[in-house]
């Protein structure tokens, strides 16, 4: 998320910068900010959901350890319409009009939080890709 100066910032150097991909042609996509009520990403290898682990609580929102599992249900609803990559990473949140997705990364460039499984991910990524 950027302020509005922050975004004019990114901007100007990115234009300015000949290496870089974007272009004054390049097409972003933007939106309201929405209240986010608890964030989560999710490990997700083969179609199937190998780890999940909330990163980001609303302050007046009691913790949860483990993704609800609307939460799960979502991201398992949203895999079936598009199956990204055989691995790749979903973050997803609650607002106040449902779960959304936040962002998808590639697997090899996400970050792990403190309650990120990582031995269960690596298993299940020697797995199956040793097929």
């Amino acid at each position: 998320m950027f302020s509005e100066t922050e975004w004019k910032d990114f901007v100007f150097e990115s234009l300015e910068n000949k290496s870089n991909r974007i272009t004054e042609d390049s097409l972003v996509q933007t939106s309201e900010a929405k209240r986010t009520i608890k964030e989560a990403r999710l490990w997700i290898i083969g179609g199937q959901i190998i780890d999940a682990g909330y990163y980001k609580f609303d302050e007046n929102v009691p913790f949860e350890e483990k993704v609800s599992e609307d939460g799960l249900s979502f991201a398992n609803e949203m895999i079936q319409l598009f199956n990204l990559a055989e691995a790749f990473v979903m973050d997803i949140c609650l607002t106040d009009e449902g779960w959304k997705i936040v962002e998808i990364n590639c697997i090899n460039s996400s970050g792990f939080y403190p309650n990120t499984n990582v031995k269960s991910i690596i298993k299940a990524l020697n797995i199956y890709f040793s097929n």
